[in-house]
């Protein structure tokens, strides 16, 4: 949930342990402990594999959190992670559309700890991103501990707004040894949320110890590739994209479809310089449902307004959900400009040195907003 410049730094979740051996007698294959399809029941049979799964770098980790960076998780002694999705968590849909399992890596049970309550406070951060536009809460759940000699900790967080459907998901963390489990089950109702969860814990936590004694006989599951491009069925993305005659001033632009993994197609536009910024970022994604790409926008406005210095826009009169906003800051500022229309999001950041026009960053969305219509995908 992370996209464009290093002007906006987002949200999200995970971890705890207690001390153990810290032995590596024996080699354990991480891609082999988050649970298959097979481990976690009918919720998931029909869901296909998400392109989040697989290995997981210091870096990426990063980008889940509301401000952490790569150094972040080497000072915590975080050796790597592995992750296993299956659904597609901001669908809207009833019933259960997410299940995340994962496992990290640390140096030694100490970090892990401390890595724990790095992931605990990610959560309750999680509340400050309510607003009176997009409603947020995260609260602590009480859960059974999985096993003896393990930490654990469970937040719920809800999300609602009047343009998507209600979403709920629980994180629930196990710390053990030098090892942190990390189940999230996401679903259109709490409580199916957090039954499942609590139970899909204590079977990984089972997983996990069967792997660390050699005991767990299994292949790592066969990932899916995504492949850059236009949606399958889709438009093409590129007709949205931001000219350099829609900036005044010295514009060079670098464009092409990139791949990320939360949306089914991703074209970037990036300007260095751009007119009057140092830079702009423009990521034009198609994803697989309206509600999804709803939330994103709504999700990623919330976490900007959240910076010091922000001052909210109001974009109300282009249509297709355009939301926005200026950060000034003693050494850079920023602008932000978000749209969903249907199944399309846009996400605009623009960056400078000095201070950012709020009329700069309106005419960058009118800009953005007239392709938007021209392309008969606007709202």
């Amino acid at each position: 949930m992370k996209r464009g410049l290093v002007v906006v730094a987002l949200a999200a979740a995970v971890l705890t342990v207690p001390a153990a051996s810290a032995s590596r007698s024996h080699s354990l294959k991480l891609a082999i402990v988050p649970l298959p399809k097979s481990a976690i029941g009918a919720a998931v049979q029909s869901f296909p594999i998400a392109h989040v799964s697989g290995a997981v770098s210091n870096a990426e980790a990063a980008a889940h959190t509301s401000g952490a960076t790569k150094k972040t998780f080497k000072k915590l002694g975080r050796v790597t992670g592995y992750v296993l999705e299956y659904g597609n968590a901001f669908t809207g849909a009833a019933g259960v559309t997410d299940v995340h399992t994962g496992i990290d890596e640390y140096r030694t049970a100490g970090g892990a700890r401390r890595a724990l309550a790095f992931w605990q406070k990610e959560d309750a951060k999680r509340s400050a991103l309510d607003n009176p536009a997009f409603s947020v809460t995260s609260v602590p759940v009480t859960t059974p501990a999985p096993a003896t000699h393990t930490s654990h900790f469970a937040y719920l967080t809800s999300y609602s707004a009047s343009n998507i459907a209600p979403v709920s998901g629980v994180d629930e963390q196990i710390a053990d040894g030098r090892y942190v489990l990390d189940v999230i089950v996401t679903a259109g109702d709490a409580a199916t949320a957090e039954a499942l969860a609590s139970k899909l814990a204590a079977k990984l936590d089972a997983r996990f110890r069967l792997a660390r004694k050699g005991h767990l006989h299994a292949r790592p599951v066969k990932l899916p590739k995504l492949k850059a491009g236009p949606p399958p069925g889709g438009p093409d993305l590129s007709a949205l994209a931001l000219r350099k005659s829609d900036l005044v001033g010295k514009v060079t632009v670098v464009k092409n479809y990139s791949v990320d993994p939360a949306a089914i197609s991703d074209y970037s536009v990036f300007m260095l310089p751009a007119g009057p910024f140092d830079a702009l970022d423009q990521e034009i994604e198609w994803f697989p449902v309206a509600n999804e790409a709803s939330f994103y926008a709504d999700f990623e406005n919330a976490a900007t307004l959240l910076q010091q210095g922000t001052t909210p826009l109001d974009l109300s009169a282009l249509g297709s959900g355009a939301q926005g906003s200026v950060t000034e800051g003693s050494s850079f500022s920023g602008g932000q400009v978000f749209f969903s229309s249907g199944k399309l999001a846009e996400f605009i950041f623009m960056g400078s040195g000095s201070s950012v026009s709020s009329a700069d960053v309106t005419s960058v969305a009118q800009a953005a907003a007239n392709r938007i219509d021209a392309a008969g995908l606007g709202s």
